[in-house]
């Protein structure tokens, strides 16, 4: 790590900045500063290092632990783990996957607004009759100028909570926005994967062959209160995107 001693400029309160040092290691992990592997400094050195108190720094490590960027062992410290194209039990942000993998994220808004609510959105979302509408966010999502994905998201939001698509232009991620603005955590999701051959419009803006086939995903998303809030239909050029599944044997005796 260069400059562990010198001092980062935090000038923010307590809560922001327990985000800010979330975002710096996230840089130096993404960037290689912080390798595969590596060691992190102590608690008590990044407490230094940052003006904090150790409590800050530890929910900060726990934190980078939850979404896959740290790990721990006894006697060793806590460690970077090595990036992953799509690791199916942790759940992340795209923005935050494709950090992990050394790129940086990106989007162009195809849609955003209220649409009519289909069966579909309604049986996944367990939303109520009198719910006429559902936000519909449509991207394409980038890594630096590559484009890696499709990603339709409907999003059931609270009355009251509205999101606008400047908004989520400016910061990149919707995860990190609802988080933000609402302090809703997406904390666990239901997937289902396929593939297919990809329709001319789905051809020109991922930029891929006719004869490439491409992965399709169907999500879930529930929020801390375990309540569904998003689903969203993903389509993935095979030859950019990779899902990785851990897989254990069921030793559970009869």
């Amino acid at each position: 790590m260069k400059n562990e001693k010198q001092t980062e400029n935090l000038s923010a309160d307590g809560q922001s900045k327990y985000k800010k040092i979330i975002d710096i290691m996230i840089e130096k992990i993404v960037s290689g500063q912080w390798a595969a592997e590596y060691v992190i400094p102590s608690e008590r050195e990044l407490a230094e290092v940052f003006g904090v108190n150790r409590i800050t720094v530890r929910k900060a490590i726990a934190h980078l632990k939850q979404r896959g960027y740290l790990h721990s062992a006894a006697k060793q410290g806590n460690y970077v783990l090595p990036p992953r194209s799509h690791d199916s039990h942790l759940l992340y942000s795209f923005s935050d996957d494709i950090k992990r993998n050394g790129g940086c994220p990106g989007q162009a808004v195809l849609e955003f607004g209220h649409v009519p609510v289909s069966e579909v959105i309604r049986t996944n979302l367990q939303m109520p009759l009198s719910t006429q509408t559902v936000l519909k966010i449509k991207r394409i999502r980038f890594s630096d100028t590559t484009p890696m994905g499709i990603q339709t998201s409907y999003l059931k939001l609270k009355p009251g909570q509205e999101i606008e698509q400047k908004e989520l232009e400016e910061r990149g991620s919707l995860y990190h926005l609802l988080e933000e603005k609402y302090g809703i955590e997406m904390v666990e999701a239901y997937e289902s994967i396929g593939a297919r051959l990809p329709s001319v419009a789905e051809r020109q803006h991922l930029e891929i062959g006719s004869n490439e086939v491409v992965l399709t995903s169907s999500r879930i998303t529930y929020a801390s209160d375990r309540k569904p809030i998003e689903y969203v239909e993903m389509i993935y050029p095979t030859s950019r995107y990779v899902y990785q599944l851990k897989v254990s044997k069921d030793t559970f005796e009869y």
